[in-house]
């Protein structure tokens, strides 16, 4: 499922100018700079018309990302054919003046398209563009994922998910860690927030089960092991009990009393302050514990 059908509810396109409740304002000379990344990573592609014969043809990444794009919409949304009669229309401008919604389908599009080998160049260029322009996106696995529009909390989430991102490509047991640090942030911005602090609690216990190397446990118990098995360098100052109170069990105490486990309380009155603190909690004891994880002999 493409970006755009992923938030259609925040998406409105009809007769009139197509609104978006979700991308927020992206300029046109950022659009264009993602344009020429796009451009620049058109890979070769070969491919059979028929399954008959022999005959081969070939295209690139972004043409088959647009062509794909177009059948799924159904309208030339990516109308990259354009700039073939137009000598005054070349493909970033073409690609710079898309609906920012089409434009994220086009990214992961182009994403599924190239080689593994250049999946990562890829992602790494749009989300430096991004970065570097302050636009709170990120494209992970070839899923375009909004972080925050606050710069130090677009840092974190987006220093976390990296982090997960290269331990999952070596490690596969981070995998569901990662893959629940996602669905938090994106619960966020569909504004569930029960279920994004239940995915940024799970995403903890998960990182915690990975250090403890336990299958099952709840957060009081992972936690009283990774204190109880000397997995973190603490100071003499701090004692291993009142650090696993005080700090890891913060997460765990919201999510216990409001996410998953439920207290009675009516879902309706969270508010989004409180499941951003909570997902904001996950990437900072996951990035801790992973630093904790990744020096220990």
């Amino acid at each position: 499922m493409i970006f755009s059908q992923r938030y259609k509810d925040l998406i409105e396109v009809g007769n009139g100018e197509s609104k978006d409740h979700i991308c927020g304002e992206i300029e046109f000379e950022v659009k264009q700079k993602i344009a020429k990344i796009l451009e620049n990573f058109r890979e070769p592609q070969k491919y059979h018309p028929s399954r008959y014969d022999s005959w081969e043809e070939t295209t690139d990444a972004l043409e088959i990302a647009a062509k794909k794009l177009n059948e799924i919409i159904g309208a030339p949304v990516a109308n990259l054919a354009a700039t073939d009669f137009s000598p005054i229309v070349d493909v970033s401008v073409a690609i710079g003046s898309m609906f920012t919604p089409y434009l994220f389908d086009l990214i992961e599009l182009q994403y599924d398209a190239l080689s593994e080998n250049e999946k990562e160049p890829f992602r790494q260029e749009v989300n430096e563009t991004f970065r570097a322009n302050e636009v709170p996106w990120i494209i992970t696995d070839g899923v375009m994922i909004k972080i925050d529009a606050k710069q130090f909390e677009l840092d974190l989430k987006r220093k976390t998910l990296e982090q997960l991102h290269e331990l999952r490509d070596s490690a596969p047991v981070f995998q569901s860690a990662y893959d629940e640090l996602i669905k938090a942030v994106e619960f966020l911005e569909k504004e569930d927030y029960a279920e994004a602090i239940t995915n940024a609690g799970k995403s903890y216990e998960s990182i915690m089960k990975i250090i403890c190397g336990a299958d099952k446990g709840n957060a009081g118990e992972l936690t009283k092991q990774i204190v109880s098995d000397e997995h973190l360098d603490l100071p003499d100052s701090i004692s291993g009990e009142g650090f696993r109170q005080n700090v890891l069990m913060t997460l765990p105490y919201i999510r216990n009393n409001i996410g998953a486990h439920g207290s009675g309380m009516n879902t309706a009155n969270i508010q989004k302050s409180l499941a951003n603190l909570a997902v904001n909690m996950a990437a900072t004891l996951d990035a801790y514990l992973v630093d904790e994880y990744s020096t220990e002999d």
